[in-house]
């Protein structure tokens, strides 16, 4: 990566590719800091849902759960472009991770995520809420591994000029990043 021309997202091709200066600053860097970045957003992303996904369940309305799914949702979307496959699976162990280390009971029988109980007088929702974020989360970034390519393209601007579009389909061939 040792030029000044362009640099594409992985899943960039040749006609959409957007130069180097416009990709968001976490799409810049070389791939190890690309998945590292990864990595810190799907710890963070596993947060953020953990503490968001019960909001409304006492009253059997999961929009925590909807928030928390498209929390993680948005950052393994972004670990896929960011990375392809090997960021998405990075971001799904590190936020699949944080859910699991959560939901551990201490020595003191205190627990951060109950999961899955049963009480007459306690909502569906509200006894279930941990597994449909656990499994919920899993089944989106899995989900995500097969879709196409083309959908994890971070295009061009549309005022890009015709000169940059042509310097960047020049050098896409040496910047893309070969994903299995």
């Amino acid at each position: 990566m040792g030029h000044t021309g362009t640099m594409t997202s992985p899943a960039a091709s040749a006609k959409t590719a957007a130069p180097k200066t416009y990709l968001p600053w976490s799409y810049q860097y070389n791939a190890w800091i690309r998945v590292l970045i990864c990595v810190v957003t799907g710890i963070v992303a596993g947060v953020c849902g953990t503490l968001v996904h019960r909001l409304g369940t006492q009253y059997n309305v999961p929009i925590g759960l909807v928030i928390a799914l498209l929390i993680i949702g948005l950052s393994a979307w972004s670990a896929r472009a960011r990375s392809g496959v090997v960021g998405l699976a990075m971001h799904l162990i590190a936020s699949s991770g944080v859910v699991a280390v959560a939901s551990i009971a201490t020595t003191s029988g205190d627990i951060l995520l109950p999961a899955g109980f049963y009480s007459s007088g306690i909502p569906f929702f509200s006894q279930n809420a941990f597994w449909f974020w656990f499994l919920g989360m899993i089944i989106i970034q899995f989900v995500m591994v097969f879709l196409p390519k083309s959908w994890f393209v971070i295009p061009a601007p549309k005022a890009l000029s015709t000169a940059h579009r042509q310097a960047a389909t020049d050098d896409t061939a040496a910047d893309e990043v070969t994903q299995p």
